[in-house]
């Protein structure tokens, strides 16, 4: 429900924290070069615009959070989003354990996590087909938690926190967790077809599938807001992909799963065509 539109040159940044704070689930996002401010339960409308009232004219004075009150900040967000919180906190916990990889080092939880058995496969990796014939299924999805550096795992975790929220909003925990499951599985198996290093991870993949899905939301559905993601966050991530698969920035060191971020994208956009389609027959 969307209870302030202002100008894009205000700074609503202190006054989401204060709702963060008073537990008031929402979203702040641009469209059409206004700034919205959308609540996620209707009953909290009469606080906000009171509150955003007394905030304008002075009568309440909000200070920005250090640091560690962010970090804390955060966690609040995902309290309300338990298939998100499980999602990123699994990412966060193995993280330690798979950054070896870029420097070669293969860990025990890092070994379990790749979509082939290295042990199995010392010398070379398999081909594709022989990588399904060997039926780990487990394996086809556990690369999305797979992370090589902190800003790897922050990024990823970032986008999927912006977009995965909105899905979980609008269908609860377990379809989000169903919808991640079917754009690990697909952008994962698609990049090992395009290129057979078992080497690889990330949410990247997931990443790119939720912006699919709410890109095609947003167009099937425009009456509805919260599949409007900013324009800036939707274009600064479509430039990167496209920038990326040119592959400059193989000389410097950085390869990118390029095609498990294509595979993701066009899966998510086609699990949103799916839905569409399912959700129109049943009406």
């Amino acid at each position: 429900m969307r209870v302030i539109e202002t100008s894009i040159d205000e700074d609503l940044s202190l006054f989401s924290q204060y709702l963060w704070q008073q537990r008031i689930n929402h979203r702040v996002f641009e469209e059409r070069g206004r700034q919205v401010l959308e609540l996620a339960q209707p009953v909290d409308e009469e606080t906000v615009r009171k509150a955003y009232a007394e905030w304008s004219d002075g009568r309440l004075v909000l200070k920005a959070l250090p640091r560690a009150r962010r970090r804390l900040q955060i966690l609040q967000i995902l309290r309300g989003y338990p298939g998100l919180a499980c999602l990123i906190a699994t990412a966060v916990v193995v993280y330690p354990f798979t950054a070896p990889l870029a420097e070669g080092h293969l860990t025990a939880v890092a070994a379990a996590l790749t979509i082939v058995d290295l042990d199995r496969y010392p010398q070379a990796a398999p081909g594709f087909t022989e990588m399904l014939g060997a039926f780990e299924v487990w394996r086809w999805l556990l690369p999305v938690f797979i992370h090589f550096n902190v800003l790897h795992l922050v990024f990823n975790c970032a986008i999927v926190i912006e977009l995965g929220r909105r899905l979980e909003h609008e269908f609860g925990g377990w379809q989000l967790c169903l919808v991640v499951l079917v754009l690990g599985l697909v952008s994962n198996l698609g990049q090992y077809a395009m290129n057979p290093n078992p080497i690889f991870g990330g949410l990247s993949g997931v990443a790119y599938g939720l912006l699919g899905f709410m890109l095609v939301m947003q167009r099937l559905v425009p009456e509805r807001a919260i599949w409007h993601v900013p324009a800036g966050l939707s274009g600064s991530l479509l430039f990167f992909l496209v920038l990326f698969s040119t592959g400059v920035t193989e000389g410097f060191g950085l390869f990118v799963a390029n095609s498990a971020h294509w595979f993701g994208l066009v899966s998510g956009a086609l699990t949103a065509l799916v839905y569409a389609r399912t959700a129109h027959a049943s009406h």
